[in-house]
C-alpha cells in the first residue's frame, strides 16, 4: 500500500502513531498482512525522512529569520542615528537662518546711518560748495568792476587823446616827451606795468 499520496498538515507531515492506524485500519481490507507491515515500515522511513528534512529546513529558516531580525535592529538603530542626526541639521539650519535674519537686519541698519551720515556729509559738502562759488562770483564781480573801470578809463583816455604806433628805437619815456604826457599816465591809459616793455607795432593810447 502506498502512502506517499498523503498531504502533511502544518507541521509539513502526519504523525507517525496516525500513519500506524492508518495502516492497521487498511490492514483488514485485504489479505496481505506482510505487505500492509512493509508499507507501514515504508511510511515510517519516509515520515522520519521527511520529518529530518523538515527539521532542518525550519532550522535554516529560524536561521534565516534571525540574521534578517538583526539586520532590522541594525537598520533601525542606524535610522535613529539618522534621525538624530538630521534633527541636529535642522538644529543647525535654524540657527543659520536666525543668524543671517539678525546680519541682514543689523547690515540694513547700518546701512541706513551710513546713508543718512553720506546724506549728512553731502549736504554739508553742497554747502561748502555754494559758500565757495559766492565767494569765486564775489571776486569776479569786483574784478569785473575793476575791468569795467579800466576799459571806462580808456575809453575816455581814447576819445580825449590820441594813439600812437611803436617803432622801433622808441621807448615809453620819449613817447611820453613827444606828447607832452607824463610816463606814468602813459602806464595807466595802457595799463603797462613795466616802462620797458613795449614792443615794435604796439598801439598806445596817449592820454590828453
Amino acid at each position: 500500500m502506498d502512502l506517499t499520496g498523503f498531504k502533511m498538515g502544518k507541521a509539513g507531515s502526519l504523525s507517525a502513531a496516525a500513519l500506524v492506524a492508518t495502516a492497521v485500519l487498511l490492514s483488514g481490507c485485504g489479505t496481505g498482512g506482510i505487505a500492509v507491515k512493509k508499507d507501514i515500515w515504508d511510511a515510517q522511513e519516509e515520515f522520519s525522512t521527511r520529518q529530518a528534512g523538515l527539521s532542518e529546513k525550519v532550522l535554516q529558516l529560524e536561521g534565516r529569520i534571525g540574521g534578517v531580525e538583526e539586520s532590522v535592529a541594525a537598520l533601525e538603530h542606524r535610522i535613529g542615528n539618522l534621525s538624530s542626526q538630521v534633527a541636529g541639521i535642522d538644529a543647525q539650519l535654524a540657527r543659520g537662518l536666525e543668524a543671517v535674519r539678525s546680519g541682514q537686519q543689523q547690515l540694513g541698519i547700518e546701512l541706513e546711518g551710513k546713508i543718512r551720515s553720506t546724506d549728512a556729509a553731502r549736504k554739508s559738502d553742497r554747502d561748502d560748495v555754494l559758500r565757495r562759488l559766492e565767494i569765486v562770483l564775489d571776486e569776479v564781480t569786483k574784478e569785473n568792476k575793476r575791468l569795467t573801470a579800466e576799459l571806462d578809463a580808456v575809453k575816455a583816455a581814447t576819445s580825449d587823446g590820441s594813439s600812437h604806433t611803436v617803432s622801433r628805437g622808441e621807448t615809453l619815456a620819449g613817447i611820453a616827451a613827444k606828447y607832452g604826457v607824463t610816463v606814468s599816465a602813459l602806464m595807466s591809459a595802457n595799463s603797462i606795468s613795466d616802462p620797458n616793455l613795449i614792443r615794435v607795432g604796439q598801439k598806445l593810447v596817449v592820454p590828453r
